[in-house]
């Protein structure tokens, strides 16, 4: 009895000291300097599987895309699990952009280049399968980085993706990123720029100008109870379908403002800020409205009003001055409020030629006070320029503004030099 005693307690101490080295050596397989090792770029699961020691003497850029394209790169359930497989120019654009190892480019036949941006270019291609045209913006990731501007670009995307779906917002088919680029397929909107519309016309007649405001002004709107400040509100960033319906692009200023909400980033394009971003005040959604003014003015009369910022600063109407949201600018120092001795918002003298409506209009949008300024939809529908016009056919795209110009300039866009009214028509 005493003998089997003591076999059975040194069988049970073999066994605990057994099971104690093997504690040991599966810890020791997950200790903290094993854990730090491998930050280097290998696959922590490399350190205990028997099938990939070989991987854990090869880096991720190897071996590993094509190992985790299948779950970890496009699952995101997965993604969020490991991030060691991706490196550090792509990881810090996801998940707006996800990471292909497919040359999806590859997809596209470029036909021409549509503009060139700070990041990059857009290019008008056509994609070989579905045969059908598409815009392709292609942005260079050094760039991007070396301005800072990766929340920027990362933020615009997001923007776009929850409001591109409105009828009058462009929106983007789809996006993705490889190791230099980032791409974003959006529809071709084959009208060009309302820039290019009012060089070649000159003044519009206020039939033309109720719908390219109305439509205008809806999106704005849409943005605004979204909760988004737009920022750059200005005909080149209106693009003009086939019947010549407004398109909303480039949110690269717009930022995530609740409706009452304030923020102070000196940003946009000078001839079109309000006199409250410019005298570095807090401002809200309104600063849009004021840019509408600025450019149903110009519609209307084929000029500017008196701008906020000086004249020597707004010299170069289409420079874009991007500003970041931590509370430092980036805009030069060149820009002053106006020393002008007529007031930020003075209508040109060419205005005195317009309807008692269409002048009340544009006073109430380049109203120098924020808080007394036209600034939503509701206020613009109320307004005498408005008055018995029909705001459901223009969300409903019923009345055509091609054709609305083609009736005012049967034979094209001027040559001579612009009209001085509309009454011969």
């Amino acid at each position: 009895m005493g003998n089997s005693h003591n076999k059975s307690n040194q069988r049970y101490q073999g066994q605990s000291v057994n099971s104690e080295h093997e504690r040991q050596a599966f810890t020791s397989q997950f200790s903290l300097s094993n854990f730090v090792g491998n930050l280097s770029g290998r696959s922590f699961v490399s350190v205990t599987s028997s099938q990939s020691v070989y991987s854990a003497s090869r880096p991720w850029s190897r071996v590993s895309r094509r190992r985790w394209n299948d779950s970890t790169l496009r699952n995101p359930l997965e993604a969020s699990k490991t991030a060691w497989p991706v490196a550090h120019k792509e990881s810090i654009f996801l998940p707006e952009f996800p990471i292909t190892t497919d040359l999806l480019q590859k997809d596209f036949k470029i036909e021409t280049t549509i503009a060139k941006g700070a990041f990059g270019e857009v290019y008008k291609v056509k994609k070989l399968s579905e045969d059908k045209e598409y815009a392709l913006k292609v942005l260079s990731k050094a760039h991007i980085v070396n301005e800072n501007a990766v929340r920027q670009v990362k933020e615009e995307s997001r923007i776009q993706a929850a409001c591109g779906h409105h009828s009058f917002i462009a929106g983007a088919v789809s996006r993705w990123q490889t190791k230099k680029r980032l791409y974003i397929v959006s529809e071709y909107i084959p009208g060009g720029e309302l820039l290019e519309l009012l060089d070649a016309y000159g003044k519009l007649p206020e039939e033309l100008v109720k719908i390219f405001v109305a439509e205008i002004a809806i999106a704005v709107d849409f943005l605004h109870n979204a909760g988004v400040i737009f920022r750059d509100l200005k005909p080149e960033n209106i693009l003009l379908d086939s019947d010549y319906h407004i398109q909303l692009i480039d949110f690269g200023l717009s930022k995530w403002l609740s409706v009452g909400s304030r923020t102070n980033t000196l940003c946009g394009t000078l001839k079109y800020m309000a006199p409250e971003v410019l005298s570095r005040e807090p401002y809200g959604h309104a600063v849009d409205w004021w840019s509408l003014g600025v450019i149903v003015c110009r519609m209307l009369t084929g000029e500017f009003p008196t701008p906020a910022a000086g004249t020597v600063a707004t010299n170069d109407a289409h420079s874009t001055n991007h500003g970041n949201d931590n509370g430092t600018t980036t805009i030069s120092n060149r820009i002053a409020v106006s020393q002008n001795p007529l007031p930020p918002g003075t209508l040109p003298q060419s205005a005195e030629a317009l309807s008692n409506a269409a002048r009340g209009l544009l006073m109430r949008l380049l109203e120098r006070d924020p808080r007394v300024r036209m600034r939503n939809l509701r206020q613009l529908q109320q307004s005498a320029f408005y008055m018995g016009f029909n705001f459901e056919h223009v969300k409903a795209k019923k009345i055509s503004p091609r054709s609305i110009l083609n009736k005012y300039f049967p034979n094209g866009a001027l040559t001579t030099g612009k009209l001085e009214t509309f009454d011969q028509f």
